[in-house]
């Protein structure tokens, strides 16, 4: 198959489908508003400006055009938009088929209740689409309730590489007691919020450290933060690491905690319970749908700063007792529901079935 993407270059999950497909043998393109390079992938970069993490990139519809053209070179088997809003919408005015929309979480959980412009582009976006995938029960719920019909969405949940993230190199180190958080440093993640329960939790926990992995627009808010709040000795920034290398941050460490305020599928959090890692994470459906309270992990209202340093007070003094009954609850959540692997067969089938309509 050929197959095109379009979708944010940049992103992680944009990455892992394009090196998945093409490492199966298909000829990949990606068309993307961000200049990168993927090995045997054809990136075909469209040039747009500066981009607003926090939407409102307006300018991109008026490139479809050029999308257009594109397509007309490449002459795709597949074409899939990852992303339903800016890739999505301006997906749909090329016209080409087939075509498939992918969710990634405010895209539709957010951007539609913002505004009704975008709950009429989303409605057309997804018109246009001949298949649509969530990445979650309630994500899809979201969707119908734009007026979709529903026998065209899937539920897919990306999934994690057992391979790359298990608990096979565990090795907690003796001398500290660690927490990481792998989400990026936006609004919506509410960074701040941990900083600030890890302050009120410094001196219950001998050696606590904070690992804090990730890049984002609000670095240097964060920065200021830890400065005021005293933790310079407590926290690291370790950047925006390969899958490979949070694996090994997350062989040492004895938490990991999820504070954002909307989510689709918290991936990140699949990642943390296949690796052996107590989780903590907000109360919202994107880990609701993983973590039972006191089961398998904690849960924690949003901005609720003290909560969570009890949580993670709670966490730190019963640690063994947790995770005698969560790692094994875990590792058969991931099996059962959350492998990559098995998730993008049934996308291959897809394609496959799509192509012969």
């Amino acid at each position: 198959m050929k197959i095109c993407f379009f979708a944010n270059g940049g992103s992680i999950h944009t990455v892992r489908w394009c090196s998945h497909f093409q490492l199966l043998g298909h000829e990949v393109h990606l068309i993307s508003f961000e200049n990168i390079i993927l090995p045997n992938v054809k990136v075909h970069f469209v040039d747009i400006g500066p981009v607003n993490v926090l939407g409102g990139n307006w300018k991109v519809l008026f490139k479809y055009r050029k999308i257009k053209k594109l397509l007309r070179i490449i002459k795709p088997d597949i074409f899939h938009a990852l992303y339903a809003t800016s890739y999505g919408i301006t997906g749909a005015l090329c016209g080409f088929q087939p075509f498939i929309i992918t969710a990634l979480g405010t895209d539709v959980l957010i951007s539609p209740k913002k505004s009704f412009v975008y709950r009429i582009l989303l409605r057309y976006a997804f018109s246009k689409a001949r298949w649509i995938t969530a990445m979650s029960d309630f994500m899809k719920k979201e969707i119908v309730d734009l007026n979709v019909v529903e026998n065209k969405i899937s539920v897919v949940p990306f999934g994690i590489d057992p391979l790359v993230f298990n608990d096979n190199n565990r090795s907690l180190p003796d001398n500290k007691f660690v927490i990481t958080s792998t989400r990026n440093f936006e609004s919506i993640y509410n960074i701040p919020h941990l900083i600030k329960a890890i302050a009120k939790v410094r001196n219950e926990i001998p050696n606590l450290h904070l690992n804090l992995i990730g890049t984002g627009s609000l670095k240097n808010e964060l920065e200021e933060l830890i400065l005021t709040l005293q933790l310079v000795k407590q926290v690291s920034f370790l950047g925006k690491l390969s899958q490979f290398e949070i694996a090994k941050v997350f062989d040492q460490t004895h938490i990991f905690i999820s504070v954002s305020l909307s989510d689709g599928n918290n991936i990140s959090l699949n990642e943390a319970m296949a690796s052996g890692v107590f989780c903590i994470a907000t109360n919202i459906p994107a880990n609701t749908q993983w973590i039972i309270d006191g089961e398998n992990g904690l849960l924690v209202q949003i901005n609720d700063v003290n909560s969570l340093a009890e949580k993670i007070i709670n966490a730190y003094r019963k640690y063994d007792q947790f995770q005698k009954k969560s790692v094994p609850l875990n590792k058969k959540i991931i099996i059962d529901r959350a492998e990559w692997s098995v998730n993008m067969n049934r996308v291959e089938d897809k394609y496959k079935s799509l192509i012969l309509e």
